[in-house]
Formats: C-alpha cells, structure tokens, sequence
C-alpha cells in the first residue's frame, strides 16, 4: 500500500485560495481571463471583500463545463492518489476506501430516508458519519457517498466550504461532484473501456453511476459530441 495522501499538500491551488491569497494561476488560466467568468470581471470591485480570493473558485465551478482549471487538475490528481494507495486498478470503485479520507478519525455510512437531501455529512465527537437516503438506487448512493467524502477531506484538511459563507455552498458541491467523478471515472479507465463498450447505459452499469453523470462525464472528456 501506497503512503498516506496529504490532501491539502496534493490541492496547493485550492489551499492557497484558502488561506487569502490570490490565484497562483490568475494570468494563465482561462477561468479567470475569459469571457463567462462573471467574478473575474468584476475583479476590482471585489477586491475589497474580505472573501475576494474565494471567488475565484466560482471561475473552477464554471470551468466543470468549460475548460480544464488547475484546481480541478488537482482533484483529478488526488482521486488517482487514494486509487492508488488503495490498490484499485479497475471498476467499480468499492465505498470502503473512503476509509482513507481521513486516517485519524472512523467514518460511518448510515442509510436514511432523508426529504430533501441526497446526502449530509457530520462529524460526532471522534468520528464522522455519512447520511445517505436510502430512497435512492444504489447508484446514485454511491456516487453521493463519494461526493460526501470529499466534504471530509476538505474538513479534515481545514479547508471547509462553510466557513466562507453561504455564497460559495455551490461551488463547494460541484468541486465534491468533480471530485466524486474522478475517483468513480477515472479518465484512463475510461479511455480504456469505451472503445470497446461504446454504450453509456453499459458504462453507467461497469463503473456503478448513474447514467445522466456518466453522459456528462463523457461529454466532459469529449467522447460523446455536446
């Protein structure tokens, strides 16, 4: 087994963020010079604000759909981290290595029927718990176990979205939904299997996620036209 993963040292851009420091990648990455990112045009009014740096990662929400942001290079980069000291090499991703997300502390997967919410992540004294709803297939649970998880490793890494504010709860969900695809759909998986299956309800099946993600997943990687 691999050495444990550091998460905050393997997501330097997102960490630097964090701490209240500008955009290390501002003038190369095209979340922040282009077009359809509404805070970086609004870059001088906002510098004022005392959570100015953290707009930026709304560039990284927008960059799921559009273009390839270093922050979510880095996700990528951490997912392949814990595949690889899990000793996975091909799907599907078993649940039990979110185990890894946070080797000091126990964490608990209970099934609820939640109303509202697909899943919700809490940490009770010494450990955390993971609700899922179990009204959800088992598909969709999966993929939301993951996406909790990754509310652990930023919590755990003292990198929790709550703290900034309700402004950037989206952005802090679709960075957990980028970083449950990438560990879920590893792109090399992909590349490998799709020639052969070449069908999305078949790949939702062998990577055990629902089929609208794995169409989005790869539109993303440009396999399926948009």
């Amino acid at each position: 087994m691999n050495k444990v993963v550091k998460p905050r040292k393997a997501m330097p851009t997102l960490a630097t963020l964090w701490s209240g420091e500008c955009c290390p990648h501002e003038t190369e990455c095209d979340c922040r010079t282009s077009g359809w990112c509404p805070e970086a045009k609004r870059k001088q009014q906002l510098k004022n604000e005392s959570n100015y740096p953290m707009t930026y990662l709304t560039g990284c929400s927008f960059a799921y759909d559009h273009c390839c942001c270093k922050v979510l290079d880095e996700i990528e980069d951490l997912a392949d981290k814990y595949l690889q000291q899990a000793g996975i090499s091909e799907p599907p991703v078993p649940i039990d290595i979110i185990n890894l997300f946070d080797p000091q502390r126990p964490i608990e997967i209970r099934p609820l029927p939640l109303r509202r919410f697909l899943g919700c992540t809490w940490l009770v004294d010494k450990e955390w718990v993971i609700h899922l709803n179990s009204n959800s297939s088992p598909d969709v649970t999966h993929f939301t176990a993951f996406h909790e998880g990754f509310h652990i490793i930023c919590g755990n890494s003292g990198l929790a979205f709550k703290k900034a504010g309700e402004r950037y709860k989206k952005v802090s969900e679709r960075l957990a939904d980028y970083f449950a695809a990438s560990i879920l759909m590893p792109r090399n998986y992909i590349y490998e299997l799709w020639p052969e299956v070449k069908s999305v309800i078949q790949m939702a099946n062998i990577f055990g996620v629902p089929q609208p993600i794995m169409s989005d997943w790869l539109t993303r990687l440009r396999i399926l036209g948009t």
